[in-house]
């Protein structure tokens, strides 16, 4: 199922709006997403470039270019909230965690179906979903 999804940052400063569906919905365990986010591991939809658009703040957008990983990310530059990040193929990749923030519920067409990476994990997860390398 396809939709719209308007989002935004912890202030209200900057929104976007997804549109579609994902090209991927699931748990990254790759070091770069766990470097680039500081996180253990990142629940994401990837969505393609043209399926996202800024709706408002885009001047007050901050991207962040890694030093070493082909990976950036867009935050709020008020409230330091990430709307996205890109990933080696240049998706926006866009927190689960953000979706279920800004709608109530991460809807059930959003939700993961699988790890991947998962032979880089940091831990086990016991969730019954699919674990991909």
């Amino acid at each position: 199922m396809a939709g719209n999804y308007d989002l935004h940052c912890s202030c209200g400063t900057a929104a976007i709006r997804l549109e579609g569906a994902p090209r991927v919905r699931g748990h990254c365990h790759c070091r770069a997403c766990r470097v680039l986010l500081d996180v253990p591991f990142h629940s994401v939809t990837a969505w393609n470039p043209e399926q996202l658009a800024v709706t408002r703040g885009g001047e007050r957008l901050l991207s962040f270019q890694h030093p070493s990983l082909s990976m950036k990310k867009v935050s709020c530059r008020d409230c330091g909230t990430v709307l996205w990040n890109t990933n080696a193929m240049d998706w926006r990749v866009v927190s689960q965690r953000l979706i279920e923030t800004c709608l109530g519920a991460l809807p059930g067409e959003l939700q993961a179906l699988s790890h991947f990476h998962y032979g880089s994990r940091i831990f086990d997860i016991a969730d019954g979903l699919p674990k991909r390398d």
